[in-house]
């Protein structure tokens, strides 16, 4: 009996040891701080909500299409931008969800809103009205 509780002993030091080392090491190699994780995976979800977002519009837009509901509807034309807050928090927040544009794709003059929604749709691939609308969810009105 005495020998069974000495290897049961020493099993749980073992197993205990090896959870130690196991966290060590993954603390001291951890490629992240926690706050970077979250912020990418913060990342990784917009972007999977987005692109979840333009399925169903294509989706729906297909089924309408399909209808004749949009038969004769022209497209929008004409844009009027206007924000509720600064281009800058908005270009920082762009950034966040998608660090491939650059400054070039983010720069925006009044009266271009058609060249910044072009640059912006060639550069992550989304349609007008999803650009529009991730703007619009980002406080810019059109």
């Amino acid at each position: 009996m005495n020998e069974i509780n000495k290897d049961s002993d020493k099993i749980l030091i073992a197993t205990l040891a090896g959870i130690g080392v196991g966290v060590a090491a993954g603390v001291l190699l951890a490629p992240k701080t926690g706050r970077d994780a979250r912020e990418e995976v913060m990342r990784q979800l917009n972007r999977a909500s987005d692109e979840v977002n333009s399925n169903v519009k294509r989706w729906t837009s297909g089924l309408k299409a399909k209808r004749g509901r949009n038969a004769g509807t022209p497209p929008q034309e004409d844009y009027d931008l206007v924000m509720h807050g600064s281009w800058d928090d908005v270009k920082r927040q762009l950034r966040q969800n998608y660090g491939e544009l650059t400054e070039e794709d983010l720069t925006y003059e009044k009266g271009q809103e058609h060249e910044l929604l072009d640059r912006l749709q060639a550069r992550i691939g989304k349609t007008r009205d999803e650009i529009q609308r991730m703007l619009s969810d980002l406080n810019v009105k059109w």
